[in-house]
């Protein structure tokens, strides 16, 4: 059905704008009339052409955290689903999610309830689902999404963090990657042809090995563009496969440096999830299924499956945590005493908090470490590039002295 875009308003006299399929442009009109609408323009999207990237892009926590915020407020504020919908909409930057919202306005208009119509969309988490239709069966949808809100933007938070701390190293290491290869390639070679053609002088070591390194860059660009990506395809492939997923992320919180950041933003991740759902008043079962489905790590969702095979035969969470001791004990005490005072929910939030605080300190320390090593490493590749050049350099010296 083709595309269209229009331009109403309300029985209040608000304006409104949206874009929404129809068989023809009187369908359409008629639909809005129906809902109330008096519409000013409308006019058809033609479809195809140039790609739209936006609608490719991803929905990330912050646009769910903008969503979540903004839907609290309408409904807070006493507006109906649908215009509540169409509000969110209409503010709505990443382009995926307005058709997604777009869709999810003409389900809800055939009675569908909005939990159910955003299950449709795999982009959509699960986590979000789940913790609507708690919200839709128990009244309380307004304050489970400012919950839902508040989890998704220290979501965001956390990422930012991570990504703020690492992209200077990564900018480093592709810049200073860069300059190698045009020394290597461009620089050094005119150099020591100039040398040779000077005078007849046997290249030192280095500089054969510079100059052979040059020689593959330079003629083998690109076999070795196509290895890299054959290697990039292939592990991908190793990565969606279930077990090489499950090797993966067990080398994830082995790994020197990192294991321990990626450990501790599991755990702060599956512990705000817990709490929040906790807190929210989402059954235990159902709460470690969604956590075991959240944390973004197979080691530890393998755990979590068997935590609650533990807790359908009595056993409590955080017992069976510590038997398993792949979490922090610190996560494992805390929720005992949150079972055993029965303020598991608020225990975990303040839990989530400390892991938090603890990505961003290790994180800081690890880039506070990465910065001299990778000057180090820098030192040496260019010091031993100087190197290659200088000793011919001092050879030709050498031998034009003896003559």
């Amino acid at each position: 059905m083709p595309l269209f875009e229009y331009r109403a308003k309300t029985l209040d006299g608000a304006h409104i704008k949206g874009s929404m399929e129809a068989l023809d442009r009187e369908a359409l009109m008629l639909s809005l009339k129906n809902n109330s609408y008096f519409v000013i323009d409308v006019k058809e999207v033609r479809q195809g052409g140039a790609l739209d990237i936006n609608l490719a892009r991803r929905i990330k926590s912050k646009d769910i955290a903008l969503f979540c915020r903004q839907f609290a407020f309408c409904i807070t504020a006493g507006i109906n689903m649908l215009r509540t919908i169409e509000i969110v909409k209409a503010q709505t930057e990443n382009k995926r999610l307005r058709n997604i919202l777009n869709e999810v306005h003409e389900e809800l208009q055939k009675g569908i309830a909005l939990s159910e119509a955003l299950k449709k969309y795999k982009e959509m988490p699960n986590l979000l689902t789940d913790m609507i239709a708690v919200g839709e069966a128990s009244g309380t949808l307004d304050s489970i999404m400012e919950r839902l809100a508040m989890y998704y933007e220290k979501e965001n938070k956390l990422n930012q963090k991570i990504k703020q701390s690492l992209s200077y190293p990564i900018v480093i290491c592709c810049f200073a990657l860069l300059v190698v290869i045009v020394l290597v390639t461009k620089v050094l070679p005119v150099f020591v042809d100039n040398i040779i053609q000077a005078g007849s002088v046997e290249l030192p070591l280095p500089t054969k090995i510079v100059l052979g390194l040059s020689y593959i860059l330079t003629n083998y660009a690109f076999v070795i563009l196509f290895i890299i990506l054959l290697l990039i395809v292939l592990f991908r492939i190793f990565v969606n496969n279930e077990k090489g997923r499950h090797a993966m992320d067990s080398f994830k919180l082995k790994m020197p440096l990192f294991g321990k950041i990626n450990k501790k933003i599991v755990t702060a991740r599956f512990a705000r999830t817990f709490g929040t759902l906790m807190a929210s008043g989402v059954p235990l079962l159902q709460c470690l299924e969604i956590c075991s489905q959240v944390v973004g790590n197979a080691v530890m969702k393998d755990i979590l499956q068997k935590v609650k095979e533990d807790a359908k035969k009595g056993v409590t969470i955080g017992e069976s945590l510590e038997v398993r001791g792949n979490f922090p004990l610190m996560l494992t005490q805390m929720i005992r005493i949150g079972e055993e005072s029965g303020t598991l929910d608020e225990i975990m939030e303040k839990t989530a908090e400390f892991f938090d605080n603890e990505v961003e300190a290790t994180t800081t320390q690890l880039t506070t470490l990465l910065e001299p090593l990778i000057i180090i490493v820098l030192a040496f590749i260019v010091g031993f590039i100087i190197l290659s050049i200088i000793m011919p350099m001092f050879a030709m010296y050498n031998a034009i002295g003896g003559m």
